[in-house]
């Protein structure tokens, strides 16, 4: 099937990001072959080869999903003395590091799992406390490392099909160029593990995770089981890190993987840019050759020599990086991209370099939403429209019953039913404060409530977040809950994946599955973007939108789904009198098509002129349930608008 050319194209299979790291890759085997290379700078490489690993993995856990551990160290530590006391034993070196990282995960699922639930610091301060449990155990464990202060010599070396990597009889400078090769093949491979789960869903999700959790979770992302799991990749990366270099060195001792590298590797990601893959790369040629350069300058200041004042240039140096590049260094790289971008809107020509760079994509200001009318129905769904019409008074597909929240000693719903008949536009309203909101996060669970819920007859457990998404419910909120850090097209795809098919797992050994899978759920959130008029800005970054571009958006994520229900809070809030228009257009054609719109809103021109029966509450309770005509006319809801005169 031949793509449309105004579908855009996953990132999965633009070929830029490779080419990247071909070229790095490149870059350093020249390196590797530069003249007079010592022992001494030939080390600063390897080191800087094994911080980029390790920080690739802390990208995973915390520049990816958010959360913040300083924990990779100590499972690099884990990894580099469990493998080095297996090949004591007598185990195969690679066997010995297989088994490293799989006792470095065990660690580190075991700790997730009883710390999936703590936030951004407390989780901070936890892996605090599991680096000093790690280093203390190893440290005075001395059966395990054979000898007081646990430093380990004479580890066995790196061989590779009879190939000695390293050995004892070598010298220090053979050992480290050889090293080399085996630490920049694993970065590479490092590398292209994270290309493929930086563009896949298994990325999207887990961003979706970090920066609306209660949101991701209502639209089906596992989110405990995402936090786990990059916790999981990322330990495991450290670990393999970890092993590699004692392994490269024959010899390991706890002074390597102190708090120092651990605050280290948290340093290395930010400055590199935490936001990049990137970014470790940077970060941890910045971490290790500024101060390397510094000691080997010989230049006197004050009567001192300048490398004595290592830490002060160094501090000097990352406070103005922090300051002018709080994105990192590769910040710098974005910025050119962006003044190039500016000169082809400009229209100062084109070349084969921007596109390369993918710098063509016009901005938001050069793409302004257009008025589209939306595509005929598919005859399927014409079909759906002709028996929905018809049966607007039909069953209900949705049913609360007794519906109860209370915070602390406030009801603030009680005892609210409703019903939503099968293809109905159900309009809520209701003075500030009485109940609508915390209704749609009972029903949604994103609050604890007590009561029954069905929908189509299928009983929903409240209080779980995920479980009406399962049914077909979708709802968009107050304040539009976008993901800044996604395009609108990636925002949309959160509400499409297959469950089966975006974990970690699928994105390594089911690729070709999952980029078939991933080009259908590409175009139908390009469909759904076009059907709101979203479709030119479907690459441009969610964060860019306006306020009304983003309820769109949100409309959009929901259309992707495919719904049976979607609860609207306020779809209309901020929005102009064409604007209202409009979204009314779009929602009438959802239910056309079959969508139950259950629709909370304090216009109540839109209302009534939109809903098929309105309901009104008060003060958490429902106070009138019918047509608009005559629930309007109801006098507990005009004292509930107007208040009540007193006598």
């Amino acid at each position: 099937m031949r793509r449309d050319a105004g579908t855009p194209r996953p990132p999965a299979v633009r070929g830029y990001p490779y080419a990247w790291l071909v070229i790095f890759l490149g870059f350093m085997v020249l390196l590797r072959f530069a003249p007079n290379l010592s022992a001494a700078q030939a080390l600063v490489f390897n080191t800087w080869l094994i911080y980029t690993i390790m920080t690739v993995g802390f990208y995973f856990v915390f520049g990816v999903s958010g959360q913040f551990a300083f924990s990779q160290a100590a499972f690099a530590m884990v990894g580099a003395y469990t493998s080095s006391w297996a090949t004591r034993e007598g185990t195969d070196w690679l066997l010995a590091v297989a088994f490293g990282v799989a006792v470095a995960c065990l660690i580190a699922f075991l700790f997730a799992f009883v710390a999936r639930k703590s936030n951004l610091f407390f989780l901070a301060i936890a892996t605090l406390a599991l680096s000093e449990i790690i280093d203390v155990v190893i440290s005075q464990w001395n059966q395990f490392t054979g000898q007081i202060g646990a430093e380990i010599g004479h580890i066995h070396t790196i061989e590779i099909f009879g190939w000695k990597a390293t050995s004892f009889s070598y010298s220090a400078a053979v050992n480290q160029r050889n090293v080399f090769w085996v630490y920049l093949a694993t970065l590479g491979v490092v590398m292209l593990i994270g290309i493929w789960i930086a563009r896949s869903a298994a990325k999207r999700e887990a961003i979706a995770m970090r920066d609306e959790p209660a949101v991701a979770a209502t639209l089906g992302v596992p989110t405990a089981r995402v936090r786990i799991t990059m916790f999981i990749l990322g330990s495991a990366v450290g670990a393999f890190a970890g092993s590699l270099w004692a392994h490269g060195r024959g010899f390991a001792q706890p002074d390597d993987f102190s708090v120092e590298l651990a605050l280290g590797i948290f340093v290395m990601l930010i400055v590199g840019g935490i936001d990049s893959l990137w970014g470790p790369v940077l970060g941890a040629a910045f971490y290790v050759w500024v101060p390397h350069g510094l000691q080997s300058l010989h230049l006197e200041v004050f009567g001192h020599q300048i490398r004595e004042y290592k830490q002060i240039i160094y501090g000097v140096v990352l406070l103005v990086v922090m300051i002018f590049f709080p994105e990192g260094l590769i910040g710098i790289f974005h910025r050119l991209r962006a003044f190039v971008q500016r000169d082809v809107v400009k229209g100062r020509g084109r070349t084969w370099l921007t596109d390369f760079f993918g710098l063509t994509k016009p901005t938001i200001a050069e793409q302004p939403i257009p008025e589209v009318e939306l595509p005929p129905l598919a005859p399927e769904a014409q079909a759906r429209a002709a028996v929905n019409g018809a049966t607007v008074e039909g069953a209900a597909v949705l049913r609360a019953a007794d519906i109860r929240v209370s915070f602390g000693g406030v009801r603030a719903v009680d005892g609210v039913s409703l019903d939503l008949r099968d293809g109905g536009i159900l309009g809520l309203v209701g003075p500030n404060g009485s109940g609508k909101t915390t209704f749609l996060n009972a029903l949604t669970g994103v609050v604890p409530a007590s009561g029954a819920f069905e929908v189509a007859g299928q009983p929903v457990k409240l209080g779980t977040p995920g479980r009406s998404r399962a049914v077909g419910v979708l709802r968009t909120y107050q304040a539009p809950q976008t993901y800044d850090h996604l395009s609108c097209i990636e925002d949309v795809l959160i509400s499409t994946s297959d469950r089966k098919l975006t974990g970690i797992t699928a994105s390594w050994f089911l690729r070709p599955w999952t980029l078939r899978r991933e080009r259908v759920r590409w175009g139908t959130a390009a469909t759904a973007l076009s059907r709101v008029g979203l479709g030119p800005l479907a690459e441009e970054p969610a964060g860019r939108l306006t306020y009304g571009q983003r309820r769109l958006l949100e409309l959009a994520r929901s259309i992707a789904a495919q719904p049976r229900v979607l609860l609207l809070d306020e779809p209309s809030a901020g929005l102009d009198l064409g604007e209202t228009q409009r979204l009314a257009g779009y929602l009438r054609d959802l239910r056309a098509e079959g969508v139950s719109l259950l629709v909370i809103d304090h216009k109540l021109d839109f209302i009534i002129s939109l809903c098929d029966r309105v309901a009104v509450m008060e003060l958490g309770h429902l106070v009138a349930v019918g047509d608009a005509a005559t629930v309007f006319e109801d006098q507990r809801v005009v004292d509930a608008y107007l208040g009540v005169e007193e006598s």
